[in-house]
């Protein structure tokens, strides 16, 4: 009779216990996705208390209670960017770790490739200068270099010895 029982009870619990497992499971995944995005957008804002570190890396009182609000406003349904437009109301645009490219911004995406580009440039025509210049000088005169030619150093060892 207890055999009986246990087979037909064990099925019973078994299908009322996997439910509850997948529930706890999806409710995992969306918590590991919750705190994915609330790692990138931690990433993409700086801490107000300083100016200088982004938000995931600085654990001032204002900081933390940012990440708690961050947090609280992703588990009530809000994207990433309707967060960050939050704080940008809340802050401008300075609260950002890096500048939208637009506008004069955008100067900031272009200035730093053209100026290592212009550079590289400069650096090439000048040691190409360099180097043309020494063989058209020393082809160009058809002497030595003055400190090899016999009269300057005789008349430097004169000088020389003049002062000894």
């Amino acid at each position: 009779m207890r055999r009986t029982i246990f087979f037909f009870i064990l099925p019973v619990l078994v299908f009322l216990a996997t439910p509850g497992t997948a529930v706890s499971q999806a409710d995992a995944v969306v918590d590991e996705g919750r705190e994915l995005v609330a790692a990138s957008v931690e990433e993409l804002l700086i801490a107000p208390c300083c100016w200088r570190a982004p938000l995931s890396q600085h654990y001032s009182g204002t900081a933390e209670r940012m990440k708690e609000d961050l947090r609280q406003m992703l588990a009530n349904g809000k994207t990433q960017e309707e967060i960050l437009d939050h704080y940008k109301a809340m802050y401008g645009e300075r609260i950002l770790s890096s500048p939208p490219n637009a506008g004069f911004n955008r100067m900031a995406y272009l200035f730093t490739p053209l100026m290592f580009l212009v550079g590289g440039i400069m650096i090439f025509i000048t040691l190409r200068r360099w180097r043309t210049g020494r063989l058209s000088r020393s082809d160009a005169s058809g002497t030595a270099d003055p400190g090899t030619d016999p009269r300057h150093r005789d008349r430097i060892d004169a000088e020389l010895n003049a002062y000894d």
